[in-house]
């Protein structure tokens, strides 16, 4: 595990709420609604985008968006920012 990962992963807030079946099997992880968009942040950087199911796939991609929206007037064109990067000429 990479140190930005570990260090990310000692970022939330409140400890998780765990719940577990008859058997002790752990079946459902309760956090707070920052700790979960922290932790859609780690799927999002280290995740192998083809393994996540589907509904994890959905939620980073809303994350996504919501953080999209909110820079929302930082947009520049697509040929700029390549022109910028250095990607075209």
């Amino acid at each position: 595990m990479s140190k930005e990962l570990k260090e990310a992963a000692v970022a939330f807030r409140a400890p998780p709420k765990m719940v577990h079946n008859d058997r002790g099997e752990t079946v459902e992880v309760i956090l707070s609604y920052d700790d979960y968009k922290t932790f859609l942040r780690l799927l999002a950087d280290y995740a192998d985008w083809e393994l996540l199911p589907r509904h994890l796939q959905d939620a980073v991609d809303h994350l996504l968006a919501e953080e999209a929206r909110a820079e929302a007037g930082k947009s520049i064109p697509l040929r700029q920012a390549l022109r910028e990067t250095g990607d075209l000429p």
